[in-house]
């Protein structure tokens, strides 16, 4: 069945992402929310989404997402659809909305991670060779139903996960259905400008402060920084704030692989990106985490250091 099939079955639709939303989750998600709105109105469809940066919010229907879900978010009663939008796995999933999922009559899954078992939902669109799940949702959908609303969500969420189209991700179809979207009537230099190219003054003071906790290793080709609970308190920040800080990170030349450590949730989280020779998806498995062979992440309860010369191990064996 099709996208447009399942929903010309639904009454009601709950649409939920992974935690900590990043730009590919929060465009995915409310694209398909935007091109329920705008072609099936009939429909009483929900998004929940946790915390995203605010800049995200120039898309339209992301002002109107529920930070999680309750049993009582669609009347006590199970959603008709529900769709897990770039996300591999049920302890991936945000917003409380795992209890959602199994309990709604049908789900969808629309995700390009390789590390999805390709059997969470109903029906399951995993494409692992896709830049972005917004770029996949694109070629689900039917094109003649695209908005300019629709395709400014879908921009944003490939925009964000090709690293404004530098990341070895974008291929010959992210171009072309860049192309689609921008003559749908995206304000592409907006959303880049506006969401990708800038940062609140707390972003840039603690992305500031990580650069310079920056160390190298294993011969200049790791470059790393981490962030500790009591630096976090001192500069008044959240993870949201730290969201895009690895991407900063990477920047430095004459390195393979850039990894950053924060805490989320009395845990550290772990981002990891590389440029050409070391799968990263591969280590962050090791922290029970995934995703791309470029860009993953996990999470550790070890300390810093334990965690850090683990990290260095495993991409050592790599290079």
């Amino acid at each position: 069945m099709t996208i447009d099939e399942f929903l010309s079955e639904a009454k009601t639709v709950a649409i939920f992402g992974h935690v900590r939303p990043d730009g590919d989750c929060v465009g995915s998600t409310t694209a398909i929310y935007n091109y329920i709105k705008d072609n099936y109105p009939a429909i009483r469809a929900n998004i929940f989404l946790e915390n995203f940066p605010e800049s995200y919010k120039i898309l339209r229907g992301a002002g109107e997402a529920s930070p999680a879900y309750t049993a009582e978010s669609n009347g006590g009663q199970p959603y008709d659809l529900a769709f897990l939008m770039d996300t591999p796995s049920f302890e991936r999933v945000g917003a409380n909305g795992v209890e959602c999922l199994r309990s709604a009559k049908k789900t969808i899954n629309v995700d390009h991670h390789i590390s999805n078992p390709l059997n969470l939902c109903t029906a399951n669109f995993v494409e692992p060779e896709a830049s972005s799940a917004s770029e996949l949702l694109y070629t689900l959908l039917d094109k003649a139903k695209v908005s300019r609303e629709t395709a400014s969500s879908l921009y944003l969420g490939i925009v964000h996960d090709t690293g404004a189209f530098k990341y070895s991700c974008t291929g010959k179809r992210t171009m072309q259905v860049v192309g689609d979207l921008i003559e749908a009537g995206v304000d592409f230099a907006k959303i880049v400008n506006e969401t990708y190219y800038t940062r609140t003054y707390k972003q840039t003071i603690i992305t500031g402060f990580a650069m310079q906790q920056c160390k190298m290793a294993l011969g200049g080709k790791v470059v790393y920084s981490a962030i500790t609970p009591e630096d976090m308190e001192r500069f008044g920040v959240t993870p949201v704030e730290l969201s895009t800080t690895i991407d900063t990170i990477r920047e430095v030349g004459g390195t393979e692989v850039a990894f950053l450590l924060y805490p989320v949730n009395g845990k550290y989280k772990i981002s990891l990106r590389s440029n050409y020779i070391v799968d990263v998806n591969a280590i962050a498995k090791e922290f029970g985490g995934g995703g791309h062979t470029r860009a993953a992440g996990g999470d550790t309860n070890e300390p810093l250091d334990a965690t850090i010369e683990k990290i260095l191990g495993l991409i050592e064996k790599q290079l």
